[in-house]
């Protein structure tokens, strides 16, 4: 009986350390640390994103991207917003945006160029945020 007991006292023991992660127990990995995605440029980037329509996420994939945008302006160009964030530090290596834009023309959607100063925009828009995020945390 006390083999069992001493047995069970050092399995519960062992699983209660942090750094053994036994039994399920123990210290867990922050889930933007485990896929080695910034934390801020992620919150940020949802954030920006949010206002739109049908965002979608897999933080896995590093990617937050947008349904079809149609322009209240311009009823006949709809674009889509991906942001894919390739990194944990702020920098502007660690984060792509990529942006598809359509016209109609006569009831066709067709692929237009996008500028490449649109998507640079968005992304300094976005780290911005995410350094005001991460200033705001500490």
């Amino acid at each position: 009986m006390k083999k069992i007991f001493i047995i069970i006292t050092t399995c519960i023991f062992l699983s209660n350390c942090s750094k053994l992660n036994f039994f399920g127990f123990g210290e867990k990995k922050n889930k933007f640390k485990k896929y080695e995605i910034n934390e801020y440029l992620w919150k940020s980037s949802e954030s920006f994103l949010s206002k739109y329509p049908n965002v979608e996420s897999d933080l896995q994939e590093g990617l937050i991207s947008t349904d079809w945008i149609v322009s209240a302006k311009n009823p006949d160009t709809r674009f889509r917003i991906a942001v894919y964030i390739l990194g944990s530090n702020i920098k502007h290596e660690n984060i792509k945006v990529i942006t598809d834009k359509e016209r109609n023309v006569n009831g066709t959607w067709i692929q237009a160029n996008t500028s490449i100063l649109f998507n640079e925009n968005l992304q300094k828009i976005i780290i911005s945020k995410a350094q005001k995020l991460k200033s705001e945390n500490y």
